[in-house]
């Protein structure tokens, strides 16, 4: 698919992937629609991005992400893919994770998706169609550490992919699932256990897989991914082969739990330094 003069809303946009996502389909001659909380970012961001729609919005309001989708219709007149990038990330230990943190991340991580796709669609299919790009998360097959409010809403996100491809093969609406690894980007989680990066759970002394993982990806990299999946379609598309690797060794049990007890060790030592 050619991306010039297509409309692309991407959430998430105020930093690291979104940005990135962004100016990469700029490049391509598509024009942008850049979605999240922070104004001030986006309109940061869209200076490099001549013509760009800025729409600040809280995606945990169902309102606001139908507000969203509708002011990038009025604006452009069409919406041709919609890129679901944004995230919750809250790190805390299991015992300690509130149910108004679960909400908080089902709204943003599932809700939010849901709410802009049933919106999207309408338009995507007078146009003849369109593409749904959700971007996941393979750590809710590991069972991730310390981000239990992140690794469910991921897993029910993976369901609603699974189930809108079912639904909707065959028809003019692609959805697509792409996985990332570890990418390094100026993003923070909402750390209930002090200050934290991004590395939290990662040690190059963890076996081999794990330490591939501490070589992160750029979030330049993942936007030349997502770009390349918008032009060539694909169900499922993974940062690296070897998260596929572990995505496929996430299967097997006892392997799993092995290298998810290794990251839980790493943040705990990480923790007791604090």
């Amino acid at each position: 698919m050619t991306l010039t003069d297509k409309v692309v809303l991407i959430t998430g946009a105020s930093g690291g992937i979104g940005a990135a996502t962004a100016k990469a389909f700029h490049m391509k001659g598509a024009s942008i629609a850049i979605a999240a909380r922070q104004k001030d970012k986006l309109e940061e961001l869209a200076q490099v991005l001549p013509g760009a729609l800025v729409i600040p919005v809280d995606l945990s309001d169902e309102k606001q992400v139908k507000e969203m989708v509708a002011w990038t219709i009025g604006y452009f007149g069409r919406i041709n893919i919609l890129v679901n990038n944004a995230a919750s990330i809250i790190v805390a230990p299991a015992e300690t994770v509130t149910q108004e943190d679960m909400l908080k991340a089902f709204q943003t991580n599932l809700l939010a998706p849901l709410t802009a796709i049933q919106q999207s669609i309408v338009y995507m299919r007078k146009e003849g169609r369109g593409h749904i790009i959700n971007v996941g998360s393979p750590g809710y097959m590991m069972g991730i550490p310390y981000y239990l409010p992140y690794v469910c809403s991921k897993a029910a996100l993976s369901a609603l992919t699974r189930t809108l491809q079912a639904e909707w093969a065959g028809t003019e609406i692609i959805v697509s699932e792409y996985f990332p690894g570890y990418i390094k980007t100026d993003s923070r989680p909402e750390s209930r256990v002090g200050e934290v990066g991004q590395d939290f759970l990662m040690s190059p002394k963890q076996n081999f897989l794990t330490h591939h993982f501490t070589k992160p990806k750029t979030a330049e990299y993942v936007a030349n991914q997502i770009l390349r999946l918008a032009e060539h379609p694909k169900t499922l598309v993974y940062t690296t082969a070897a998260v596929k690797i572990g995505a496929y060794i996430s299967n097997i049990s006892w392997f799993r739990l092995l290298l998810a007890k290794q990251m839980a060790e790493t943040a705990r030592n990480k923790l007791g330094r604090l």
